[in-house]
Formats: structure tokens, C-alpha cells, sequence
């Protein structure tokens, strides 16, 4: 039993130490400036939101809705390795004590995103005269108390079903917590009663189905490898991952923008810098999701300074984590046999293509939002002038 403490201990420090490896280089300079500017557009976006909500606007049920999301999704962290197919099987049955201290773990670092939308909720809460301060507080209790037993349940539920099933016992504790929220913070607060056995006893069923089937080491072994290799993935935007083993696909529906390369000079680099941007898993769905991110903002933020600097800053996170992830690669690559040097200069040109179409789309989807005047000529000129000035200001690798 001692051994197994052990081991989880050594685990997680080797764990962390993994972890901080790889976030010194996530969280930078550029990437804290983006937040910054992302989160002070959001609170502000959101604050003058609050000084025009209707009282009748459903604030409970939306507060139970995003809060229920966060409380359902409770994969457990086991820090479990192929090995242990092997070396735990002679003891299965004193396995308890490891996992323990992977539940306990998996709380603690699950709880901060359920806490976070609540602390955004409270002050909708408040606009719209939804509940009293003694029901927040006991909330902030509910919080950690549901997201402890949804760790538990679903453990027990993936032990028992060997993985199976998942989704559908994420959805049942999704409503399960939703309409426990809704109903604190409903006239009728004292009906959680019957959702609090129901998830009770939902629990302690899977609990119990559990003991009688044998423990899913590839199910619980691959849940794991997924979701470092998650972490890993996103580390690669910021800096190289060594074992880390990026997938591609061809995506022939861009093959228009591949267009036939002389092969001579820089035209050369560009191609294969272009085909590597497109075909890429990671850095192509990177620039998709910030664009995507950067597009929704130009249509639901109402307020132009707001827009601006959020564009700013998602432009200025597009542009530098593309230079970024095009410069990384193998330490060797076939294009380094042949003497054209001119592959910087390529991926500045990629990516201030690429910046253009963001600029473009902005400019479009704004138009919906503000009309035709300057905002959205404002907005793109925003997207291409940080997006220069990053490629200006970045050095050469």
C-alpha cells in the first residue's frame, strides 16, 4: 500500500514536472498580452451587457446550463502507463489507495473552470435579482461537492461499462446538475432534495457495478495517452514537442491554392511552406479556430472600441503563433538538401496571405454588425496592420 502512494507521488511529480516544462513556453509575453486584451474586452463587453439586462432575462437557466456543462465533463486523471497492464495486475485488488489520490486530484484540478463561470455569473445574478448571498455561498459548496461525486461516478461508470456509454452518462449528470442549479436558484429551492438523491443513487449503482467486473486498463491507459497527447498538441503551437507525432491530411478542397511552383528561388520555399500550412492538422486548425474566434467577436461585440482591441489581439495571436509553428519542424527536413535559402522570407509571405483572408472575412461578417461605415473597414485594416507589424517585429529564427 505504501509502494502505491509512492508511485502515484513519483507519477505526479513527474507530471508536473512535464507540465512545466512545456507551459513556460505557453505562457509568454504574447500570449499574456492577448489575454489581457481579450479578457478586458470581454468584461468590458460584458459589464455594459449587465447595465441593460431585463430583470425577466433567464439568468438561472443559463447560469444551471454553462455551470452544468462544466460539472458533467469529469474525466479522471489516473496518470496511468501501458506498463501497468502488466506490472498492476497482481494487484487489482489493492488498487484503491492509486486511485484515490487520482480522484483527489482530479477535484482539485478540475474545479477552477466550474468556479470561474460561476464568479462570471454572479453578477448576472445579481442584475437580474436572482437568489440571495446566502444562496451563492452554498452554491460555491454545491459546486465542489457535485464535481467531487461526478469525478467518482463517472470513474465507476467507465469502470463498469469499460469506457462505453461515456456520453450518455455525461448527459444524464448534465441534467442532473442543471436542474439542481435551476432549482436553488428557483422559488423552489428545496426541491434538490430529489435531484441530490438521484445523483446519490446514481452514483452508489455505479459504485456497485463496478466491483463486479474486471479493471479496463487499455480503456483507462488510452484515456490518459489522449489526454497528454492533448496538452502535448497544444504546446506544439508555442514550442517544438519532440514525441510528439503531428497528424496531416490533404484537404484537396484547398488544392486551388496550391498552385505549381517553378521551383526555383524563393518560389520554392512558399510552396512547401503554403502546402505545410494547409495540410498541417495543427497549424491549419490553430489559424481556423482564431479566425472563427476573431469573426464571432466582429458579430456579437456591439461596442466598436471593444471589437477593436479584441481583434487586435486575436490577430496579433494569429499571426505570431503561425510564424511560430511553421519555423518548427524536424531538425531535418528534405528541402535543406537543395541551396535555396529563402524560407523566412516564404513564411512571412504565407502567413501575410492567410492574414489577408482573416482581414477579409472580418470585414465581411462586421458588415452584418455595424453596416456600412468605417467600423468594419476600420476592423480589417486593424487585422492587417497588427498582423505587418508582428511580422516585422518578430525575429528571424
Amino acid at each position: 500500500m505504501k509502494n502505491l502512494r509512492e508511485l502515484w507521488g513519483t507519477r505526479f511529480i513527474h507530471y508536473m514536472t512535464e507540465f512545466q516544462k512545456y507551459m513556460k513556453y505557453v505562457v509568454t509575453g504574447h500570449l499574456a498580452l492577448v489575454l489581457v486584451f481579450a479578457i478586458g474586452a470581454g468584461g468590458y463587453t460584458y459589464s455594459e451587457w449587465l447595465k441593460e439586462v431585463s430583470p425577466d432575462f433567464p439568468a438561472a437557466l443559463l447560469t444551471a446550463i454553462i455551470i452544468g456543462a462544466a460539472l458533467a465533463y469529469s474525466a479522471p486523471v489516473t496518470l496511468l502507463k501501458p506498463a501497468d497492464a502488466v506490472y498492476f495486475l497482481p494487484m487489482e485488488t489493492k488498487l484503491d489507495l492509486y486511485f484515490k489520490q487520482s480522484l483527489r486530484w482530479s477535484t482539485f484540478s478540475q474545479l477552477p473552470l466550474p468556479f470561474i463561470l460561476y464568479i462570471v455569473a454572479l453578477p448576472l445574478l445579481s442584475a437580474t435579482e436572482t437568489g440571495t448571498k446566502a444562496e451563492f455561498m452554498w452554491l460555491a459548496f454545491f459546486i465542489v461537492a457535485l464535481k467531487w461525486i461526478y469525478i467518482e461516478t463517472e470513474f465507476y461508470f467507465r469502470h463498469a461499462k469499460g469506457g462505453e456509454w461515456v456520453w450518455g452518462d455525461r448527459a444524464f449528470r448534465f441534467v442532473s446538475a442543471s436542474f439542481f442549479i435551476y432549482l436553488w436558484l428557483s422559488p423552489y429551492p428545496y426541491l434538490i432534495i430529489l435531484f441530490a438523491v438521484l445523483i446519490g443513487v446514481y452514483s452508489t449503482y455505479w459504485r456497485k457495478q463496478k466491483k463486479n467486473m474486471p479493471f479496463p486498463y487499455e480503456h483507462f491507459i488510452t484515456l490518459e495517452q489522449n489526454r497528454m497527447m492533448r496538452f502535448y498538441r497544444f504546446a506544439n503551437y508555442f514550442t517544438d514537442v519532440p514525441h510528439l507525432k503531428g497528424s496531416v491530411s490533404r484537404r484537396g478542397w484547398l488544392g486551388f491554392l496550391l498552385t505549381p511552383s517553378r521551383f526555383e528561388g524563393a518560389d520554392a520555399q512558399k510552396y512547401l511552406v503554403k502546402r505545410t500550412l494547409i495540410r498541417t492538422d495543427d497549424i491549419f486548425w490553430l489559424w481556423v479556430r482564431l479566425t472563427v474566434i476573431t469573426v464571432l467577436g466582429a458579430v456579437f461585440i456591439p461596442f466598436p472600441l471593444v471589437v477593436y482591441i479584441f481583434t487586435a489581439a486575436l490577430a496579433f495571436a494569429s499571426a505570431i503563433q503561425l510564424i511560430y509553428a511553421l519555423r518548427a519542424g524536424e531538425e531535418f527536413r528534405m528541402d535543406m538538401l537543395f541551396p535555396i535559402n529563402k524560407r523566412s522570407e516564404a513564411i512571412r509571405s504565407t502567413v501575410r496571405q492567410v492574414q489577408w483572408l482573416q482581414a477579409l472575412l472580418v470585414l465581411i461578417t462586421a458588415l452584418f454588425t455595424f453596416g456600412f461605415g468605417g467600423t468594419p473597414f476600420l476592423l480589417g485594416i486593424i487585422v492587417l496592420a497588427v498582423s505587418e507589424i508582428t511580422l516585422q517585429v518578430t525575429k528571424e529564427k
